[in-house]
């Protein structure tokens, strides 16, 4: 007896109609490649297709860590140097992992493999799951067809990226706590014991000292326009992250934090880690200079070293080098610009793009461990600034309340 049929899915399409008009819609089939078809015989072609379910759909009621991002690389690391074809490993995978959104990720990917999309192409329908240079980095691979070596590259990028989030995380409990003690010390003492003073005060027909009254007049505008304040700041948080959305809030924002204290000089590091090990791997692979800066300048996570990076690519394409465009960017620090002129002076760039990539991830483990005691520092000066604020302003109030007793006794 022949098994249930199986049911068919919402399938969102989006392409270009016949006349070159954008087209959304949706379709209904038991696969990826029938709804491409169905789509096809409508006259649309065909740029993205994925699973729809609604305003609950997996994608957006879901999201895939770190963690099981690198797991699953780990995992096609494995299969594919035991020579099991890409697709019986996305299947494989599909079936094995606890994530529902990497399932179906996987799913739709075997679907669009199968159909003749390119790994990369495949990958990069789900950006939610894949980030950018995930994607660049395995549309290299597959020009090279080191699919085993690259998943294992790909792995010691994500496991670093997730060590590099924890160790922030870490670094960023003590001074969390230490904060939230502190605020909760300055909400208190505002809003329970100053109050009392002030009731005090008022009795004995004496003005408040100036740091109380200004502690006072700030703690009761907060507390009478609070509602104001938060959706101020909700709005504000909403407008920067549309704003990023757009090329120009993207650079601004992203020159913004490589200039932050402590923080900033971490991201450069990792910046210049990112495309110090990516260019090695793609040049020791036969990739052109010119393609490999291209997809090197995709990973870096930061929108301005991104820019610095494509006009070195125009400065290499001007036939000038590598060293000396890089250089006039202003974003790469005189140590690095010197690693790449003597690795093009004596051809071992790839070398030397090791090497460079190694002495910044050792930078950047150093800048994470001590990540802490930077912190610290700027944290107690914060904090003690507002709590000796408070304390000024309890001090004056008592002396105030003993100065007006021996005047009036």
């Amino acid at each position: 007896m022949a098994g249930a049929p199986a049911a068919p899915k919402n399938w969102r399409v989006v392409g270009t109609s016949t006349d070159g008009k954008k087209v959304s819609t949706q379709v209904k089939a038991i696969s990826r490649s029938r709804a491409r078809q169905m789509a096809m015989e409508q006259g649309i072609k065909v740029t993205t297709i994925g699973e729809y379910n609604g305003l609950m759909s997996l994608e957006l009621g879901e999201k895939v860590t770190g963690a099981i991002l690198l797991q699953v690389t780990r995992q096609l690391s494995a299969f594919t140097s035991a020579g099991i074809p890409i697709l019986q490993a996305l299947q494989l995978l599909s079936e094995s992992t606890k994530s529902k959104l990497m399932a179906s990720t996987l799913e739709s990917m075997v679907d669009d493999v199968r159909d003749g999309a390119t790994l990369a192409k495949a990958a990069g329908e789900h950006k939610a799951v894949f980030p950018e240079y995930y994607v660049a980095i395995l549309g290299a691979a597959e020009r090279t067809g080191d699919l085993s070596g690259t998943f294992d590259t790909l792995a010691i990028y994500l496991e670093r990226d997730l060590a590099a989030a924890r160790a922030v995380k870490s670094a960023m409990y003590y001074p969390a706590v230490l904060s939230l003690l502190g605020v909760t010390a300055i909400i208190v003492l505002s809003t329970v014991v100053l109050p009392k003073f002030k009731t005090f005060f008022v009795s004995l027909d004496t003005e408040l000292p100036p740091a109380t009254a200004t502690l006072l007049a700030v703690t009761n505008f907060v507390g009478a326009y609070w509602p104001a304040i938060v959706a101020v700041i909700v709005l504000s948080v909403v407008g920067i992250q549309a704003w990023r959305r757009t090329d120009g809030g993207r650079l601004a924002t992203d020159s913004f934090m490589l200039k932050l204290p402590v923080f900033g000089s971490i991201f450069q590091l990792v910046a210049l880690e990112r495309f110090c090990r990516i260019l090695g791997s793609l040049n020791d692979t036969g990739v052109p200079l010119t393609d490999a800066l291209k997809l090197s300048s995709e990973v870096m996570g930061n929108r301005a070293y991104q820019i610095a990076v494509e006009k070195t690519r125009d400065g290499v394409i001007a036939g000038r080098g590598l060293a000396e465009p890089l250089a006039d960017t202003k974003m790469f620090p005189q140590e690095a610009v010197q690693i790449f002129r003597v690795g093009e002076q004596s051809g071992l760039l790839t070398q030397q793009l090791k090497h460079a990539a190694v002495f910044y991830t050792g930078e950047v483990d150093y800048k994470l461990k001590n990540l802490t005691a930077l912190i610290e520092p700027i944290v107690l000066l914060v904090i003690g600034g507002g709590t000796g604020f408070v304390a000024v302003a309890l001090v004056s109030a008592m002396y105030g309340i003993y100065s007006s007793q021996s005047l009036g006794g």
